[in-house]
C-alpha cells in the first residue's frame, strides 16, 4: 500500500501511473466536502480517456446492512451489455435466491465471473465506501486479485477495512489554492481579506469554501462577475425554500439513505410530506432549479452534494424522522418486497422508523436474508435485533450475531457479541456453541490467556465438553503450558462429541499433536475429521477441508492440503463465505512457499496482510509473516527480513520461539555467529517440537557452512531424534540435515525423493545440490536452475562453488519461452520428435535444437524427466 498526502495534479498522475497497470485498488480519503467526489469523477474521466469501461455506484447511508447494495448499484449499469447480461443476471438471482432461504453461489465468485467476460479494462468506481457494507468491502478487496483487467477505485470520509495498492489522503486547501478556487466562483481576483476570511470559516474545505464565496456574495458583501453566483449557497437557498419544498426535500433525503429517488416515487413521497401531485411537481422543479437537487441520466434524483442531504436529515427532529422512516417502509410494502435487495430497504427503513415489534420483525428478516450470502450484514442485523428485543431473547441474537461475525472474519465483533451472550444464556447447546465461537474470535486475536481463561470459565455450563477441551489444549500448548491431560480428557470424550463440534475438537487436537511433534496423531485427527466432516452441513464441511488443509501444509504436505483446497473451492462456490478467520489465505501462501511460487506468495501475502490487521486477525497474520520471513530469509533478503523482525509477534510461546529461530537465521546470513548461537539456544530452551527442528536444521547449515562437521553432526544427529516422530516437514529437513553432515547417500536420495513426490521446489534443490557432491554434476546443474528460479541468492552462491569444484561454468539460465513451454507439453503427451515437428510445422532438426535448449535451461536430462517434471508442475 502507497499512501500519498499531496496537491490534485500530483494525486491525478499517480493515478493515471496506477491505471496503467491493472489490477490495481485505489483509495481516496478526506473529510467531507474536501473533493473526494470531483477527484474520483476525473479519474473516471481519465479512465474513459484510456480506454476503460466505467461502473459508478454509490454507498448510502444506511448501507452498512444492504448486502451488495453499492456493488450492485455499480453493475447495474452493464444491464443492456450483451457480454455482461446473462453473469450480471446469475449474480443478482444468487443474492435475490436468499429471500427464499437459498444459498446462491457467492456473490465474490459471481462478481469475478461477470467482470472477467468483459472485453478490456474496466474501472469499478464507488462513492462513500465508508458507508458501504462490510460484505461488498470484502469482494472489493478480492476482486483485483481474480481478476486481470480490473481497477476499483473509491472514496471515503475515513478508511474502509478493504485492501488498497493505492491510497490518496487530501488535505484541506492552502491560502493560495483557497484564493484560486474564490477566483474561478467571483470570475475576479478576490482582495487578501476576502480570501483569509474565506479561508478561516472553510477551515480549507473546498465545498465550504465555496459556500462561504457565495453567502458572500447573496449578502452583498462581496462582488461577482458571474451572474449566476448571485444565487447565493446552496444550504442558504435550502433553509429558505418554501415549507412543500423544504418538506419534500426532506423526504428525499431520508430515502436517500437506503436509494435515490427514482421517477416513480414522486407521488408516494408527496404523499410521504403530505403535499397533493401538483405540489410536489412544483416542489422538485424549485430545487432542482435552486441546484439543490439534479437529475441524473436515469430519471433519479440526487442532491447537489451529500452535505445537502445530510444538512437536510439532520433537520428532521426524532420523532418527525421516525414518522418519514415509517411512511417509506409501508410504502415499500405496499408495492411489494422482492428479493433480497428489496426486503433491506424495506427492513432499514421500518427499523428506523416502525415500532418495537415489527421493527424487530423486520430485523430479524433482514438477518436471515443475509446469513448466507452476507455474513457481515447478517452479523449488523443481528445485531440490531438484539436491541430491540426483549431481554430473555437477547442472548439467542447475540449468540447469531458472534457466528455471523466469526464466519466474516470479524473476530473483534464476534467477541464482543459472544461475550455479552454468554452473559446471558442459559446452559446448553446454544451456550457451548457460543463459547466455542467466543473462544476462537479470542484465539485469532492473539488474545491467548483470554481464550483459555474463557474455555476454562465455560466448561461447567458446556452440554458437551469435548470441542472446549480441545480449544484449551491446543492454545494451552501454544503457551507453553503442559495441555497432555486436557487433550487426552478430549480424545477419551470424542465418541460423544456431537456432530456439529466434531471440527472444532478435531482440529484442536491435530493442531496440538502437530505443535508436539506427534504427526502420526495429527493424521489420525484430521483423518477422522474428515470423515466425519463428509455427513455434516455444507457450512461445516468447508470448514473441516480447509482446516484439514490449513494443518497439512503446516506440516509441509503440499498435494493432498491441494486436493482439500480444491474440495473446499466447489462448497464455497455455493456459500457466500469461506476463508474464516484468514485460514485460507494463510493456507495458499504456505502452498505457493512449497511449491517454489515465492514471487506469488510473496505479493498475496503482502496484500493479504493488510486485510488480516484490519480484522484484528493477530494470530494468522503473524503466522503469514512468518511464511514472509522463511522466504524472504532463503532469498537472502536480509534488510527486509530484519524490519519484519522489527515488529514483535502475538505473546505465545510458540510464536517468540519461532521468531527467536528467524532471527537467528537472519544472524547466520550476516555472519553473527555469537547472536545466531545465542538466539537458536533460547528457541531450543523454551520452543515446542515443531519449532526445535527448526532450529537444529539452522545449527546444521550454521556449523557446515564454517567447516565445523563434527558439532553439524551433532546438530543433525539432534535433529534426527526430534524429527522421529515430527511432521513430515521435520523428517525431510532431518534428512537433508543428516545428508550434509553425513555426506550420506542414502537420505540425500530419500530427501529428493520426498521433495519431487509432493512437488517441493527448494528442498529438491537442496537434496540436489548434496547428491551433486556425490559426483553426478546433474544435480548441481539442475539445483542451481531451480535456487536460480526461486531467486535463493545464499544458496545459489553454493551451487556456483559446487559448480567450479565439479570444473562446470555456472551458466546463465534463461527463463522458459512459451514456445519451449509448447514443445514440452508435447513431449509430455507422448510425442515423438517427428510428430512435434508436424505439429508445429518445424523441421526436426529445430526441435531437437529446442529439446537441448529445454535441457540446458532446465538441468533435466531426458524426455522422461522432462514428462514427470512437466507432470509435477515443476516446468
Amino acid at each position: 500500500m502507497v499512501e500519498h498526502g499531496s496537491g490534485r495534479p500530483a494525486m491525478l498522475r499517480a493515478i493515471e501511473t496506477a491505471l496503467l497497470s491493472p489490477p490495481v485498488s485505489i483509495l481516496l480519503h478526506g473529510e467531507a466536502g474536501i473533493g473526494k467526489t470531483h477527484l474520483l469523477a476525473e479519474a473516471e474521466t481519465l479512465a474513459e480517456g484510456m480506454g476503460y469501461r466505467v461502473l459508478h455506484g454509490q454507498a448510502r447511508d444506511f448501507g452498512s446492512g444492504l448486502a451488495y447494495a453499492s456493488l450492485t448499484d455499480a453493475l447495474g449499469a452493464l444491464h443492456d451489455d450483451p457480454d455482461a447480461r446473462e453473469p450480471l443476471g446469475e449474480l443478482l438471482e444468487a443474492i435475490d435466491r436468499a429471500a427464499l432461504g437459498a444459498a446462491g453461489s457467492a456473490p465474490a465468485v459471481r462478481t469475478a465471473k461477470l467482470l472477467e467476460r468483459l472485453p478490456g479494462r474496466t474501472l469499478l468506481a464507488i462513492d462513500d465506501l465508508h458507508l458501504a457494507d462490510a460484505d461488498t468491502l470484502g469482494v472489493l478487496s478480492y476482486l483485483p486479485r481474480r481478476v486481470r483487467d480490473l481497477t476499483v477505485a473509491g472514496t471515503a470520509r475515513r478508511p474502509p477495512a478493504m485492501d488498497a495498492d493505492l491510497v490518496l489522503r487530501l488535505e484541506p486547501l492552502s491560502l493560495g489554492e483557497v484564493t484560486t478556487l474564490v477566483t474561478g466562483v467571483l470570475g475576479r481576483t478576490p482582495s487578501e481579506s476576502v480570501v483569509r476570511q474565506v479561508h478561516k470559516a472553510s477551515r480549507g474545505n473546498p465545498w465550504f469554501a465555496r459556500e462561504a464565496v457565495l453567502t458572500l456574495v447573496q449578502g452583498g458583501a462581496v462582488r461577482s462577475e458571474d451572474p449566476a453566483s448571485r444565487r447565493g449557497a446552496i444550504l442558504t437557498r435550502l433553509f429558505q425554500r418554501d415549507k412543500g419544498g423544504r418538506s419534500l426535500a426532506r423526504v428525499l433525503a431520508a430515502l436517500r439513505r437506503t436509494r435515490p429517488a427514482g421517477p416513480g416515487d414522486l407521488d408516494a413521497l408527496a404523499e410521504v410530506a403530505g403535499l397533493r401531485a401538483g405540489e410536489a411537481v412544483r416542489a422538485v422543479d424549485g430545487l432542482v432549479r435552486d441546484g439543490i437537487v439534479t437529475a441524473t441520466g436515469d430519471g433519479a434524483f440526487e442532491f447537489a452534494h451529500p452535505l445537502v442531504a445530510e444538512a437536510l436529515y439532520a433537520d428532521l427532529g426524532p420523532a418527525e424522522r421516525r414518522r418519514v422512516h415509517a411512511r417509506i417502509a409501508g410504502l415499500l410494502e405496499r408495492r411489494g418486497l422482492g428479493g433480497t435487495r428489496g426486503v433491506l430497504e424495506w427492513a432499514t427503513h421500518m427499523a428506523a422508523g416502525g415500532p418495537s415489534s415489527e421493527a424487530l420483525a423486520a430485523t430479524l428478516r433482514a438477518a436471515e436474508l443475509t446469513r448466507w450470502t452476507a455474513p457481515l450484514s447478517a452479523g449488523h442485523w443481528y445485531g440490531r435485533a438484539a436491541e430491540l428485543a426483549p431481554p430473555e431473547e437477547r442472548g439467542v441474537l447475540l449468540s447469531r450475531e458472534a457466528v455471523a461475525y466469526w464466519k466474516g472474519s470479524r473476530p473483534k465483533d464476534a467477541l464482543r457479541a459472544g461475550q455479552e451472550a454468554l452473559a446471558v444464556l442459559a446452559p446448553g447447546r446454544r451456550h457451548t456453541r457460543t463459547a466455542q465461537t467466543t473462544v476462537n474470535a479470542a484465539h485469532s486475536m492473539g488474545q491467548y490467556e483470554l481464550a483459555v481463561s474463557i474455555a476454562a470459565a465455560q466448561l461447567p455450563a458446556a452440554d458437551d465438553r469435548t470441542a472446549l477441551l480441545a480449544q484449551q489444549a491446543v492454545i494451552s500448548t501454544q503457551l507453553g503450558l503442559d495441555a497432555t491431560e486436557l487433550a487426552a480428557e478430549a480424545w477419551r470424550a470424542l465418541p460423544a462429541c456431537p456432530p456439529q463440534d466434531l471440527v472444532i475438537a478435531l482440529s484442536a487436537l491435530a493442531g496440538t499433536a502437530l505443535i508436539n511433534g506427534r504427526w502420526e496423531e495429527t493424521e489420525r485427527a484430521l483423518d477422522t475429521m474428515l470423515s466425519a466432516a463428509a455427513a455434516l452441513p455444507p457450512a461445516a464441511r468447508l470448514s473441516a477441508l480447509e482446516s484439514a488443509a490449513h494443518l497439512l501444509t503446516a506440516g509441509g504436505v503440499r498435494g493432498r492440503a491441494l486436493d482439500l483446497l480444491a474440495q473446499a473451492e466447489a462448497i464455497y462456490r455455493g456459500l457466500g463465505w469461506h476463508d474464516i478467520a484468514g485460514l485460507h489465505v494463510r493456507t495458499m501462501a504456505v502452498v505457493r512457499r512449497l511449491g517454489g511460487d515465492w514471487e506469488q506468495a510473496l505479493r498475496d501475502i503482502r496484500s493479504d496482510a493488510v486485510a488480516l490487521a484490519e480484522a484484528g486477525l493477530w494470530e494468522n497474520l503473524a503466522l503469514l509473516r512468518n511464511i514472509e520471513l522463511e522466504i524472504l530469509l532463503e532469498q537472502g533478503r536480509y534488510d527486509e527480513a530484519e524490519r519484519l523482525l522489527a515488529d514483535p509477534p502475538p505473546g505465545c510461546v510458540l510464536q517468540l520461539s519461532l521468531r527467536a529461530v528467524f532471527r537467528a537465521r537472519c544472524a547466520v546470513g550476516r555472519g553473527d555467529r555469537v547472536t545466531a548461537a545465542r538466539l537458536l539456544d533460547e528457541a531450543i530452551a523454551t520452543g515446542p517440537p515443531d519449532v526445535l527442528h527448526r532450529a537444529y536444521g539452522t545449527r546444521v547449515i550454521m556449523h557446515a557452512v564454517a567447516g565445523e562437521i563434527g558439532h553439524a553432526q551433532e546438530a543433525a544427529t539432534a535433529l534426527d531424534e526430534v524429527a522421529k516422530t515430527g511432521t513430515p516437514r521435520a523428517r525431510l529437513v532431518a534428512d537433508l540435515a543428516v545428508a550434509a553432515a553425513f555426506q550420506d547417500r542414502d537420505r540425500a536420495e530419500s530427501a529428493l525423493e520426498a521433495a519431487r513426490a509432493d512437488g517441493l521446489r527448494f528442498e529438491e534443490a537442496r537434496a540436489r545440490l548434496i547428491l551433486g557432491h556425490f559426483g553426478d554434476a546433474s544435480h548441481i546443474v539442475r539445483a542451481h536452475t531451480l535456487f536460480t528460479e526461486l531467486g535463493a541468492t545464499p544458496w545459489l552462491t553454493r551451487a556456483a562453488a559446487a559448480l567450479k569444484v565439479a570444473g562446470l561454468a555456472p551458466a546463465t539460465v534463461a527463463p522458459l519461452t512459451p514456445a519451449d513451454r509448447r514443445v514440452i507439453e508435447l513431449v509430455a503427451a507422448g510425442m515423438s520428435n517427428p510428430e512435434i515437428a508436424e505439429e508445429l510445422h518445424y523441421s526436426r532438426k529445430t526441435v531437437e535444437v529446442y529439446l537441448t535448449r529445454i535441457y540446458a535451461k532446465t538441468g533435466l536430462r531426458s524426455r522422461v524427466e522432462l514428462a514427470l517434471a512437466h507432470e509435477r508442475g515443476e516446468v
